[in-house]
């Protein structure tokens, strides 16, 4: 998505409608549809710069979110997923936003946390690659986001339980799982390096 705002400089959280671009939306955060009261269209995407959260513009205008994911193995050589319920209305593997400050492993442990409920040591967070994902669209604006994977194993008996963000977890090889409607970054991170 290339800018069409003028970039907020006073440190605060600004969010615009999608459509319209006032900024006059609520709710405020994650809910599936966002009602700007400028225009009255519900939208479930929003333009969002958050200072608690790493975004740049590039050169181009392009508007970037820095994401850290890990994909779940389990003894057996599976991977978790599950279906997201708020934009992009995908399945996934648990996944966020890098905090401002925040180590990409840091973001990732904690993701795991909040997402499916897995605590796991830092060390068990492997890194597996950092990508450039253009097309990868996420309810706060962004179409492009530089994306930290990990993998982390877990025995084989483990089962999860989505927290707020998805539901329907299952644990899929990694060919099932380009079987279904993934979005964008987690089908090319399959595709590039789990395939």
């Amino acid at each position: 998505m290339k800018v069409d705002v003028e970039l907020p400089s006073d440190g605060k959280r600004h969010q615009y409608c999608w459509g319209c671009r006032a900024e006059d939306v609520t709710p405020e955060h994650g809910a599936a549809d966002f009602l700007c009261g400028t225009c009255g269209r519900t939208h479930d995407r929003v333009l969002v710069f958050d200072p608690a959260v790493n975004w740049w513009v590039d050169g181009s205008g392009e508007y970037w979110h820095e994401s850290a994911g890990t994909f779940v193995r389990r003894a057996d050589g599976l991977f978790l997923f599950f279906e997201r319920v708020f934009f992009p209305l995908q399945w996934t593997v648990p996944a966020g936003h890098v905090d401002t400050g925040e180590d990409p492993r840091h973001a990732a442990r904690r993701e795991l946390r909040e997402e499916v409920g897995l605590e796991v040591s830092l060390d068990d967070v492997v890194p597996l690659s950092v990508d450039d994902v253009v097309g990868d669209s996420c309810w706060r604006g962004s179409d492009a986001h530089r994306w930290h994977s990990f993998v982390a194993d877990v025995p084989a008996g483990t089962t999860v339980e989505v927290l707020e963000e998805g539901r329907r977890p299952v644990w899929l090889d990694p060919a099932e799982a380009l079987g279904r409607p993934l979005t964008v970054p987690v089908r090319a991170l399959i595709e590039r390096h789990l395939s």
